[in-house]
């Protein structure tokens, strides 16, 4: 027994003193460690803490009160935990987790907050001190990360008067050549500018792109770069408000598949509702009767990058209480790198649209008739009667579908040369003029 307990006694001076042992060399280490990181800084920046406590078998630290300054950017933490502190600043440093607690980060013109950061799998890259002497530090294209989770996210950019709040992000395999996961849980931004702008998102995910990548294309060049590989969009609870309700998307869903030479893409919004933007009593939607457009959109195109070529097969709107809309489109001039100038540059090869009446026509009819001051019903005897009697069958065509519009109407676009998107629906509201209808290659059928 007395063997026993002397054995006890001498594991516990053992343990203890062990204990301290490795409590000292964390504790070393620790301060190595920051002191280390003050030196990289450089003496524009600065870096405090109220106190700090190694952990041992984490192999990092847990600080309280932080706070990084820097000439263009400053940044505090109640708490930042970091664990598995490997490398160093010239071979890159990597951080198993670093957690940070109620953050402030403050730069001229915008304000940002957070509830926790979470990160995991964190690499700096091997820049050595030139990593913190940047303002702000460091590029964002520069890191690798498996994954961060950021949670009650506020955003402020008073000169814009715009406010962003995310309630959960997370980002998984961001880094170059990475491809990448991004999901957000209930986006709002608030544009106080006039007309007051408030824009909502239940639910967002993306996978695929090259986050990194793309971000240094943007840095580097100003656009974004294009990648091979598959990509996934899924928005749901789309919201977009001013003084009244102006969009709803209950779901949108976009998958593309993109090579050197072609991008395939397939686009589907569903449970879909517009409203006019105002003065909503100017819209053309008002001027035709309705008070909101609510459908169904999904589209298939294929993009031919080197001929700047985009083909719709086919292009569907489905609006019950309009009608259904089917375009098979040859279109030219596309921007292939910057979609945003799509209207403005691109061009109709050929067209078939085909159109199955709800109560469009009646709407178009009689609004026509209220803007000429006409009663309805003897508006359209005459458009009927005049479009009989016109000797372009395609003219006649027309009258046929506006007498019975119970049947498909078909719309053939066959233009001697390339029409710009943006003058189609002018030249289409002149359709009946011959020398208009032949510049369009124009022919109407209800097949």
């Amino acid at each position: 027994m007395k063997k026993l307990t002397s054995a006890l006694v001498l594991l516990l001076i053992i343990v203890i003193v062990g204990g301290l042992g490795l409590r000292h060399l964390a504790q070393s280490r620790m301060e190595s460690a920051i002191a280390d990181l003050r030196a990289a800084i450089g003496p524009g920046a600065s870096f405090t803490y109220a106190t700090a406590a190694p952990r041992i078998l984490a192999r990092g630290a847990r600080l309280t009160s932080v706070t990084y300054r820097n000439p263009g950017l400053t940044l505090t933490a109640s708490e930042a935990i970091v664990g598995r502190v490997t490398g160093n600043a010239v071979d890159g440093q990597h951080v198993g987790t670093l957690v940070l607690r109620n953050v402030q980060i403050m730069e001229p013109g915008a304000t940002a907050s957070a509830a926790s950061l979470v990160l995991k799998g964190l690499v700096l890259p091997n820049t050595g001190p030139e990593l913190f002497r940047a303002a702000p530090p460091p590029r964002l294209d520069s890191l690798v990360l498996d994954s961060a989770l950021l949670t009650e996210l506020h955003v402020a950019v008073p000169a814009g008067q715009t406010d962003l709040t995310v309630a959960r992000a997370m980002i998984r395999d961001y880094g170059l050549g990475r491809t990448s996961h991004l999901d957000v849980e209930t986006l709002g931004v608030q544009i106080r500018l006039a007309p007051t702008r408030r824009i909502g998102v239940g639910h967002l995910r993306i996978d695929g792109p090259d986050f990194a990548g793309q971000i240094a294309s943007l840095l580097q060049s100003g656009h974004l770069i294009h990648t091979v590989g598959r990509r996934r969009f899924d928005i749901s609870a789309l919201t977009i408000d001013t003084t009244s309700p102006l969009l709803r998307v209950g779901h949108l869903e976009a998958e593309q598949e993109a090579s050197v030479g072609q991008d395939e893409l397939e686009t589907t919004i569903t449970d879909l509702t517009a409203w006019p933007t105002p003065p909503a009593d100017q819209s053309l939607l008002r001027m035709i009767g309705y008070d909101q457009f609510a459908g169904r959109i999904h589209a298939v195109s294929t993009i031919q990058r080197q001929a700047g070529t985009m083909t719709l097969h086919p292009l569907e709107i489905d609006a019950p209480a309009m009608g259904h809309m089917s375009i098979m489109a040859d279109l030219d001039q596309i921007p292939v790198d910057d979609p945003a100038n799509l209207p403005e540059t691109a061009r109709i090869v050929s067209a078939t649209i085909d159109w199955q009446d709800h109560s469009l026509a009646d709407h178009v009819l009689d609004g026509l008739a209220r803007a000429r001051q006409v009663p309805p019903d003897a508006y359209r005897q005459q458009i009927q009667a005049a479009l009989a009697g016109a000797p372009d069958p395609s003219m006649q065509a027309l009258g046929h579908f506006l007498a019975q519009p119970d049947q498909r109407l078909r719309v053939m676009l066959r233009p001697p040369r390339p029409i710009s998107v943006l003058m189609l629906g002018v030249a289409l509201s002149m359709a009946g003029d011959p020398s208009t209808a032949g510049l369009l290659g124009l022919s109407i059928s209800t097949p």
